[in-house]
């Protein structure tokens, strides 16, 4: 049976580092410092058109990533093979990416204070190392556990030419990846950042900083 190995890959829109030890930010434990970047300023009118969320009257920062599926290789990874009914292909193994591009957006309008740049940083910090851990921790064993994976990669059934070119070339198998493992767990881990107690004290702590100007 084909060997199968799902590995991270991210990309960033900005790729200015982000020297979260000058500002005096805490960077959550499992997340790099290395890995931080800095924020891309936005108007608030582009920050609410962005935001996901339609509760809030003024978002401060907003992590945003968009997910996609990748063979490291595909003329080597898929090979045509003999059968009835026309060509057929067969996975041969390797590398599939869980390919994650990611943008962190600030509001332009708090950019001047250094205090709540900070919190809106170490707030957005703790979403990336959601989104970081969703495709380098979660992901590889949720997928070994779906119908498709186990059955065309992990196993090496073959597939038609349609279904191929359509699901393994084509979007299909992407789409059907990050509607149904992906998505649901971003969603999740996003929602819970952004709810409750925690997510309380961080919009009262921006509050009190811009009015004390800091």
């Amino acid at each position: 049976m084909p060997n199968v190995e799902f590995r991270a890959n991210f990309t960033w829109r900005n790729d200015l580092l982000w020297p979260a030890s000058l500002y005096g930010a805490r960077v959550p434990a499992g997340l790099p410092e290395t890995s931080v970047r800095a924020p891309l300023y936005i108007s608030a009118a582009e920050m609410q058109r962005l935001s996901p969320s339609r509760t809030i009257a003024v978002v401060a920062g907003l992590t945003v990533a968009d997910f996609s599926v990748r063979f490291a290789d595909m003329q080597q990874q898929w090979r045509t093979v003999a059968g009835s009914g026309g060509p057929r292909w067969q996975f041969q193994g390797g590398i599939v990416y869980w390919d994650l591009a990611m943008s962190l957006y600030v509001a332009e309008g708090f950019r001047r204070y250094e205090q709540v740049l900070v919190t809106i940083m170490e707030h957005e910090l703790l979403h990336v190392l959601d989104e970081r851990g969703i495709v380098t921790d979660y992901m590889a064993g949720q997928a070994r556990q779906d119908e498709y994976v186990r059955r065309y990669l992990a196993e090496g059934s073959p597939v038609d030419d349609g279904m191929f070119r359509n699901w393994f070339r084509g979007t299909g198998f992407q789409t059907w990846i990050k509607n149904g493992i992906w998505a649901p767990e971003h969603n999740r881990r996003g929602e819970q950042r952004d709810s409750g107690p925690e997510w309380q004290r961080y919009r009262e702590r921006i509050d009190s900083l811009m009015r004390s100007g800091r």
